[in-house]
């Protein structure tokens, strides 16, 4: 359904009187400083680990990897995009069904919640694709012929789409996306990200260095995403600092009264 043209106009507006009411908070970022922590640490994985890997992954036991085989795809965008769109679809659907005030806010948040998730997902998904074409790093599969050092751009082959890990950026972004929504539980939830990209490593698929810069790379859009939504005070709030932080502090929103968004 088009929205009437005024309709349109009064959100936007509406969106851009919020924007100016947090502009006081905006703060500069750290970008640079997380963007050299990290590429240092993706260095020390490519040169200490990745070799080291290459060589060993073969004798990794075969339970541990089929156990990791069988919830890597945890990371698959299309399971990711499933469950956010449900979510989104069935709070629309109850949320109109519903009378209580309150009850409809609650969905109201939820539904922007899984927005902001898959926005972060996406985002992250189609950066870390057209880097993994432009790349073409081999894949350890391809070790024992290639080495750790063996890069072919725009091959398009999947053997040779190894860096950046799509799955771990999915992953990233994700659990990052938890965390800032979640703070109370953030250590679970880095702890389960962590877990799930290194199963990307046990059954043989991507290089240490791989991993930790697709991890990287989703973290990076879930926390932009997160500050783009702060900025507008949508789920997020700013901090005196300019730091996102939730309006709802994990599931305490099921215990708030509604208040005007």
């Amino acid at each position: 359904m088009i929205l009437p043209i005024s309709v349109h106009n009064r959100f936007l507006a509406r969106l851009a009187q919020r924007y100016r009411a947090r502009a006081q908070h905006h703060r500069r970022l750290a970008w640079l400083g997380y963007t050299l922590s990290a590429l240092n640490v993706i260095a020390i994985a490519f040169f200490v680990f990745d070799a080291a890997l290459g060589r060993t992954a073969k004798d990794l036991p075969h339970r541990l990897v089929t156990i990791a085989g069988d919830i890597t795809d945890i990371g698959k965008l299309a399971t990711i995009l499933t469950v956010t769109v449900t979510v989104i679809a069935v709070s629309l659907l109850i949320g109109k069904r519903l009378s209580n005030v309150r009850r409809r806010y609650r969905m109201a948040i939820l539904t922007q919640m899984a927005v902001y998730l898959s926005l972060s997902v996406v985002a992250a998904s189609v950066t870390v694709h057209i880097l993994k074409l432009a790349i073409g790093r081999a894949r350890p599969l391809l070790y024992d012929s290639t080495g750790i050092f063996h890069f072919d751009p725009f091959n398009g082959s999947f053997l040779y789409e190894s860096f950046p890990s799509g799955h771990s950026a999915h992953v990233g972004a994700v659990f990052v996306a938890l965390a800032l929504l979640f703070p109370r539980f953030r250590l679970l939830f880095v702890g389960l990200g962590l877990w799930l990209g290194a199963t990307r490593i046990i059954i043989g698929v991507h290089y240490p260095s791989d991993v930790v810069a697709g991890l990287a790379l989703g973290a990076w859009f879930a926390f932009a995403t997160a500050v783009v939504f702060a900025r507008y005070g949508v789920i997020f709030t700013l901090s005196p600092e300019g730091w996102p932080r939730p309006r709802f502090i994990g599931m305490t929103i099921f215990q708030h009264s509604a208040r005007r968004l």
